[in-house]
């Protein structure tokens, strides 16, 4: 009966399952139920779409792994694109696991759907379940948010439903963990499930049509579609179950299916409510029969909350409130953290460093490795931060609401509600954030969001802020809540939402002409989001954050300290020797007088104890400062050093000086090394004494090599402000041109975005520069 496939280990075998579901059913919170932290995010095969897998296993089954994929919630099962249709092929791929020419994917077939419906809004949820029961593979019906319908004087009658379906119906409370151990055992005996039957027939002539086509096609190089292909083929017009259909069956299949079009438009007034009408009134039929009303319907409490949450002046307000709580948290509740992290950082670098010999591979490992990606990963509180207030925000039901307050302010821009999600999802980092506008069904509106997003200030930005806030930034307290840093913080997340506007309704007048669409979109009931949930969220975003440390900032920090490190200079070195030779004859010689002041009695023994302090005080601080000029020269002499200073007057007027120019260049594979640069350049190129231990302070004494400006601080208020006005808006982050590549099919718009955003950054960064040195700061 299920099709279940042998893993390496003989004794072992993988079950697939697919979870499937409408949006807001509480489908995610079943997925992380059942798989904890064993998942990943990673492509469906061949396409961009994000797919959520996971495994996990059961003690009634121990020679059993289950591996399963949470299919991206939908209403139905229709798809226009490739990206949507491989969510269709998930549930409908043939058995033979030949790869689809139309998108380049190998479906694997299934052993098992869970689907997962609303309690509260049962018609909707057995839409899709009437479809996906098409493909005839066992399922299990979870019933959700049981607790909710109950508030609205519903209940479901499970048992009539599982006898109406064929199919196990198990009633749940996700969010409370109620129903999912009965869930798991259903899973343990999949094996006792009936493949699933049709629960709706269609008219003569579809069923025709199904009957014809289900055998064979005329290309015996490819297997015969589906039933629920074959439906897709129909009622998807130019989709790629379309496309599908007349490669396998021949041109000549076109004026059939055409024809039936035709009918169907014509009987029912539309091709598409020829499926939908007839699907939606049986499924409404079932409905009726399972639904018991214990009375009458009252006011629940998202419609009591939405009364002040969607208000048309405290709404906006309430959402402004919410981010700057969230961005002042950031800042605030992470710094004892990043302190400790800080601290230990250096005392494991000091720690390593005793035990090498001087040298290169000393200095490889402490300034390069543990200099360079340890200060990246101080940051890690404040995206664990981030991604706590997200998956609290998104659990609970606001964001949706959010998005539709967003609608109500800046559709005059060209942007709509639907641009909200993406957007927002850009702040924690800009890829998935732009891989969410194909929601969007206008190519114009799409696009728009896509060439916008990479302005929202993701995480990546973040330790960039804070280290130059913390160092620069005064720290004033407004009414005992707020502060300066906080605000600052805030300020520059504002930067990014404004500057899109400005830049979106630029593009809307020129480039990208039209008319904003409608937005619709579902605000689902508020829940108490579940800690496991939110934990699940911020653990996978942490490794994906410490693993980011380890491969791409590590690999680039080891290549920025070996430019800065080569080449040495021998005659540097020779004459640093002959200087600090000369340096401690010179002390000899004062210990020498000392001594003998002692034992003619010109001074006495603590006299003689502190000049001895003083006169070693001296000497190792000069010996210091001339170990500091070397470490300086032989830096500017290095291949960085080099490229540096030639580059350096281009940035000048942004108050940068070469070392700052370099680490902005290097950061164009990620944003965050940035601050790897930072820390490996000024590990190399200044003292090693304990007093500019952290990467703050290195930058608070560092000064200008030469030149009129030479021995004044680097940094100041103007520069810092300059370096973060510079990074909150400019496009340095390849991965994220790679995706808008990938997703307009086009190189134009990446050269486009980074253009406008590199131009952009460079010009606000010198006005941000000229106005703030102007204010005196």
């Amino acid at each position: 009966m299920t099709n279940i496939s042998s893993r390496t280990e003989a004794t072992t075998r993988v079950v697939r399952i697919a979870l499937c579901g409408n949006p807001n059913s509480g489908k995610s919170t079943i997925f992380n139920y059942l798989t904890g932290l064993r998942q990943k995010v990673a492509n469906y095969p061949g396409v961009t779409v994000a797919a959520h897998t996971g495994s996990f296993s059961l003690p009634q089954t121990p020679d059993v792994e289950y591996s399963i994929i949470d299919v991206p919630g939908s209403y139905s099962l229709s798809a226009i694109s490739p990206d949507e249709y491989i969510a269709v092929q998930t549930l409908i791929g043939r058995d033979d696991n030949k790869s689809d020419r139309t998108t380049g994917v190998s479906v694997d077939s299934l052993d098992l759907v869970i689907v997962v419906l609303d309690a509260s809004n049962l018609d909707r949820g057995l839409y899709i379940l009437a479809q996906i029961a098409e493909a005839g593979i066992p399922t299990i019906v979870t019933l959700n948010q049981v607790d909710i319908a109950e508030s609205r004087n519903i209940r479901v009658d499970e048992k009539k439903l599982s006898e109406i379906l064929g199919m196990p119906v198990i009633a749940a409370k996700a969010h409370k963990g109620i129903g999912l151990e009965e869930l798991k055992s259903s899973i343990a005996n999949f094996s006792d499930i009936e493949p699933a039957k049709p629960l709706h027939k269609f008219n003569t002539d579809i069923e025709l049509f199904l009957a014809e086509y289900s055998v064979a096609g005329n290309d015996t190089d490819s297997a015969s579609l589906s039933r629920p292909e074959l439906i897709r083929a129909l009622f998807d017009r130019k989709g790629p179950a379309e496309n599908h259909f007349l490669r396998i069956y021949q041109d000549h299949s076109r004026e059939k299916l055409e024809n039936l079009r035709a009918n169907l438009a014509r009987e029912y007034h539309g091709l598409p409510f020829a499926e939908t009408y007839p699907l939606a009134k049986s499924m409404s039929e079932i409905a009726e029969k399972v639904i018991v009303r214990t009375g009458q319907k009252k006011t629940s409490r998202t419609d009591r909350i939405d009364s002040v949450v969607l208000h048309r002046i405290w709404g906006p307000l309430i959402l402004l409130g919410i981010m700057v709580v969230v961005f002042q948290s950031i800042f605030t509740w992470a710094e004892p953290v990043m302190n400790l992290i800080d601290g230990a950082t250096s005392m494991f670098g000091g720690l390593v460093g005793s035990t090498l010999p001087d040298g290169a591979l000393r200095s490889l490992v402490v300034d390069g490795v543990i200099g360079g990606v340890g200060s990246v990963l101080i940051f890690l509180p404040q995206i664990i931060i981030l991604f706590f207030f997200l998956g609290l925000l998104e659990d609970s039901g606001y964001l949706p609401r959010a998005a539709f307050i967003v609608d109500r302010l800046f559709r005059w821009c060209g942007l709509s509600g639907k641009s909200f999600v993406p957007l927002l999802s850009s702040f924690a980092c800009a890829i998935p954030g732009i891989m969410a506008t194909r929601v969007i069904e206008s190519r114009r509106q799409r696009l728009l969001t896509i060439l916008v997003a990479p302005l929202m200030s993701c995480s990546a930005r973040l330790p960039i802020y804070t280290v130059l806030i913390a160092a620069f930034i005064p720290f004033h307290s407004y009414f005992g809540v707020f502060n300066s840093q906080g605000l600052t913080l805030v300020g520059l997340y504002a930067l990014g939402l404004i500057v899109a506007v400005v830049v979106s309704l630029t593009l809307k007048a020129t480039v990208l002409k039209g008319e904003s669409e409608s937005f619709v979109m579902e605000l689902p009931t508020y829940k108490t989001p579940t800690l496991k949930g939110i934990w699940i969220r911020i653990s996978i975003s942490a490794r994906a954050f410490v693993k980011r440390a380890g491969t791409v900032i590590f690999a680039v920090t080891v290549i920025i300290w070996a430019l800065s490190y080569y080449p040495r200079s021998t005659e540097l070195l020779d004459a640093y020797q002959v200087e600090v030779a000369q340096v401690e004859a010179n002390s000899d010689a004062r210990f020498a007088e000392i001594a003998s002041s002692f034992e003619t009695g010109l001074t006495t023994e603590s006299q003689t104890q502190e000049l001895y302090g003083v006169e070693t005080k001296v000497r190792d601080s000069v010996i210091a400062f001339l170990g500091n000029q070397l470490q300086g020269a032989n830096l500017r002499q290095s291949y960085i050093g080099r490229l540096g200073l030639t580059l350096e007057p281009m940035f000048k007027p942004l108050g940068w000086d070469w070392k700052i120019t370099i680490a902005a260049l290097s950061a164009f594979p990620a944003r965050e090394v940035v601050i790897a640069t930072l820390g490996t350049i000024y590990n190399l190129g200044e003292g090693q004494d304990e007093t500019s231990s952290s990467l703050v302070e290195k930058l608070r004494s560092s000064t200008w090599d030469d030149g009129e400006l030479a021995g004044q601080p680097v940094f100041n208020v103007a520069v810092a402000i300059s370096i973060m006005v510079f990074f909150a808006l400019c496009a340095q982050c390849g991965a994220t041109l790679a995706v808008i590549h990938r997703e307009t099919n086009s190189w134009f718009w990446p050269v486009f975005v980074f253009s406008y955003m590199t131009i952009l950054a460079y010009v606000a960064a010198w006005g941000a520069y000229n106005i703030v040195s102007a204010l005196g700061f």
